[in-house]
């Protein structure tokens, strides 16, 4: 597929599906060196458009490039610039052309190519994309058409589908359970016990969602420090924590300690000093951080990880049963695309087609009386007109894309048009 005889769009890349992590870390691009990149490749070159996509599970360079250019000179300026062998570095990668390449832009901007199947943050990454691809003006008429229309569709899939409603991590599960209890959070205070991974990525989260006092325990003061610095929040000594569970909203259990961390008659306590107003615990640790009798206690309510767990395994079938109508609505978008893509080859062919016609014509002309010629001229321009107008019409109302670039060909083979220097 073709954009004009002159040009092709084209996808080289690197994901989760096909390559490991230790290729996805060398070949991932910080802003910057998006930035840097593409002026290379451009300056180059190696491509007339390019936009750069970077994320932790992908990286994908997309391109309109010319004809006498081929795609392995981009993969070698990729391995060159990274210090990578290039054969392993292509084996390691995938390549789309034309509808392919489209299609697979389409399918990561709504998510359905996401490791967790309908991730919102790749819409945002794939405008950013877009934006520092314009910063730069490494982006024209095409990436910039196809990289509108691939956003357009992610926006209509989150719009028209539940396939991003329903949160898959267990972290985002137990946030969005908190919020069901407490409506508005932003004035809610959540205790965190222990800083290590789990803790550390849940106060992230935490904070992200409008949670503003957060409070960070470890048995090591420091840690819980380092931790409370990173969100804004505050640390509290491992031996404070019974007296910080009055003042919690949420308790959250990370540290897997041998023996519940906080005790029912605790809870009851804190319950007491609370006078009913409700408390969440999510435990993810395991062995669990809280005494599973503290579900007992009345206004409490409690989440063990198999909880959180089972609720995340039904959100992934319920996000799986949107698949066919996000795919429906994805190929709605990019037949749009496709058609005013496959337009783009259409008045080259047809001014080809024409010019070959005009020099004909000349020929002929020049073989008759000169008197005769602009009489001649006007006759042969109205017949040309005549004889292209069907033509250029059929083609630009066909909507079937894969149809009208077989018959463009067609006619650039036909006549000689695929020749041309």
């Amino acid at each position: 597929m073709t954009a004009s005889s002159e040009t092709r769009l084209v996808l080289l890349g690197w994901n989760f599906r096909v390559a490991d992590v230790a290729i996805r870390d060398r070949v991932a691009f910080s802003a910057d060196e998006v930035r840097e990149a593409l002026r290379e490749i451009v300056g180059r070159g190696l491509v007339a458009e390019g936009v750069i996509v970077s994320t932790c599970h992908r990286s994908e360079i997309y391109g309109v490039v010319e004809a006498q250019r081929s795609e392995k000179e981009l993969a070698g300026f990729v391995a060159q610039w990274r210090g990578l062998e290039a054969a392993s570095l292509s084996s390691a990668g995938f390549l789309r052309e034309g509808a392919d390449a489209a299609r697979h832009l389409f399918r990561v901007a709504s998510g359905l190519d996401s490791m967790a199947l309908g991730e919102s943050e790749v819409l945002g990454q794939v405008r950013q994309a877009l934006r520092l691809a314009r910063e730069i003006g490494s982006t024209h008429a095409v990436l910039h058409r196809l990289f509108e229309s691939a956003v357009a569709a992610g926006k209509r899939v989150r719009t028209e589908t539940e396939i991003g409603v329903h949160p898959l991590s267990v972290t985002s599960i137990g946030l969005e359970l908190a919020g069901k209890v407490f409506g508005d959070v932003s004035e809610k205070t959540v205790l965190v016990l222990g800083a290590g991974e789990t803790g550390g990525l849940f106060a992230h989260q935490a904070a992200d969602a409008g949670w503003r006092d957060l409070r960070i325990a470890n048995r090591t003061l420091e840690r819980a420090e380092t931790v409370a610095r990173q969100v804004e929040g505050t640390a509290i000594a491992w031996e404070d924590v019974p007296r910080e569970l009055p003042r919690a909203d949420m308790v959250v259990g990370t540290t897997a300690s041998e023996t519940p961390v906080v005790r029912a008659e605790e809870v009851e306590a804190a319950m007491r000093e609370r006078r009913g107003r409700p408390l969440v615990f999510l435990d993810l640790a395991i062995p669990p951080d809280i005494d599973p009798a503290v579900a007992k206690i009345y206004n409490v309510f409690a989440y063990a990880l198999n909880d959180l767990a089972d609720v995340a395994e039904e959100n992934r079938r319920r996000r799986a049963h949107q698949i066919p109508r996000a795919e429906e609505i994805l190929e709605q978008e990019l037949q749009k695309f496709l058609l005013w893509y496959g337009n783009l080859s259409v008045v080259p062919t047809v001014t080809g087609w024409r010019k070959n016609l005009e020099q004909e014509v000349e020929r002929e002309l020049s073989r008759q009386p000169a008197n005769d010629r602009e009489r001649l001229r006007s006759f042969g321009a109205a017949l040309m007109a005549r004889v292209l107008h069907e033509p250029l019409r059929r083609l630009k109302a066909e909507a079937d894309t894969a149809k009208k670039l077989e018959r463009v060909e067609a006619i650039r083979h036909l006549f000689g048009l695929d020749q041309e220097k």
